[in-house]
């Protein structure tokens, strides 16, 4: 059995979640035992994972390369093939399972960072043997190796790969990518990874249907994130969002998990490189604060989790004000409207009751500026701010 000798720390950088996410898919699907140092995979794992890969997925990641990226045609070459793929993730990816015979990985695979001179290599020996990192992988500018014990606090490294570690990395790339939005002019994209405490955990304990579950759950969050960052990717209505979500918590008692903790990143094209404009922790809860003062004044948090969650539908009017904040023709009541998540966020996720009444507060103003227009579409509006008030 080929065997993945594991020496990277699990941290909150880009590059240790991508790999680190990589690894987890491949050992859900194709690994028999695992551990905090050693993976054991089944025999032609890469191959197999790549020949597998959802077609549907793919077409999803069209995230380009950036400045003198050459995996495209250096990963091909390694493999000891001719091919090479366009400067997409997109077409790589595709090309690979298309190709995925060629596909071979050594035993051991050794996932170990060292620095020799300027270069800071991954899985290999030296960088002659390996493949420049591209540009998302490099992200995180080195901030692995600032500290005040070692002199490399003020230099810069470049980053090599193994062929091995970069194929990991596209499966890395593969699971957590969670949708892209445009906004002035500028493409930003979103991956989804477990937080580096829960990769150790899983790691440490070896636990297959704990892993199992942690990816359902995740997996799930990450299609339900998709769906809000393409109508207004605002933190706190993520976070919302996830709290609310009823089948989140069904699939959550299911698999018997109180808490599960995430970490999204935001990334965008700059010139030739790549930048992090955020990075959101995310804990998803199977009982939130909130739950608790709605079953005392609301009945039941059932009811009125479903009341808050049909009011944040995609075809109801909170969203559309929030999706008309990046378009030219603004809604006039948007910022109202933002006001109010952002009040909501501090009922549902810190439990504080003053952002519920906020929450409808600034619904009220909303209808109150569009009550009296003589444009019906306005007007229109304003009976369904009337309305979400009414309901609660």
């Amino acid at each position: 059995m080929p065997k993945v000798k594991l020496f990277m720390p699990a941290d909150s950088t880009f590059l240790s979640s991508v790999i680190h996410e990589g690894l987890l898919y491949l050992i859900k699907n194709y690994s028999q035992n695992f551990g905090l140092k050693e993976i054991d995979f089944n025999p032609n794992f890469l191959s197999r994972a790549y020949s597998q890969l959802d077609d549907e997925r793919i077409n999803k990641i069209r995230i380009a390369m950036a400045g003198n990226d050459n995996l495209n045609s250096k990963l091909f070459e390694k493999l000891g093939s001719n091919l090479k793929s366009k400067k997409t993730y997109y077409d790589l990816l595709v090309m690979l399972k298309s190709n995925s015979n060629i596909i071979k990985e050594r035993d051991p695979i050794e996932l170990g960072q060292r620095i020799s001179g300027k270069d800071h290599l991954i899985g290999i020996g030296k960088k002659s043997d390996g493949i420049a990192a591209p540009q998302l992988l490099k992200i995180d500018r080195y901030t692995g190796f600032t500290s005040l014990e070692t002199p490399y606090t003020s230099k810069q490294f470049t980053l090599y790969i193994s062929p091995e570690v970069a194929l990991i990395y596209l499966i890395g790339i593969y699971s957590s990518f969670a949708g892209s939005i445009k906004q002035q002019d500028k493409n930003y994209y979103f991956f989804l990874f477990l937080s580096p405490d829960e990769i150790l955990k899983l790691l440490a304990e070896g636990n297959r249907n704990l892993l199992d579950a942690y990816m359902k759950v995740k997996n799930f969050a990450m299609e339900e994130l998709e769906k809000v960052i393409s109508r207004y990717p605002l933190n706190e209505l993520i976070a919302i969002e996830l709290a609310l979500n009823l089948e989140i918590r069904r699939l959550m008692d299911s698999e018997n998990l109180d808490k599960l903790s995430l970490l999204l990143f935001k990334i965008a094209l700059e010139g030739n490189t790549y930048k992090i404009y955020e990075t959101l922790p995310l804990e998803i809860y199977r009982t939130m604060p909130f739950h608790t003062i709605a079953e005392k004044n609301f009945g039941t948090a059932k009811k009125f989790i479903e009341k808050l969650s049909n009011a944040l539908a995609p075809d109801k009017i909170l969203m559309e004000a929030l999706s008309s904040l990046k378009k030219k023709n603004r809604y006039s009541e948007a910022e109202n409207v933002l006001t109010a998540i952002q009040n909501l966020y501090r009922f549902v996720i810190l439990g504080d009751v003053q952002g519920f009444f906020g929450f409808l507060q600034k619904l009220d103003e909303a209808r109150k500026k569009l009550e009296n227009s003589r444009d019906k579409r306005e007007a229109f509006r304003a009976t369904l701010y009337r309305n979400i008030v009414a309901m609660f």
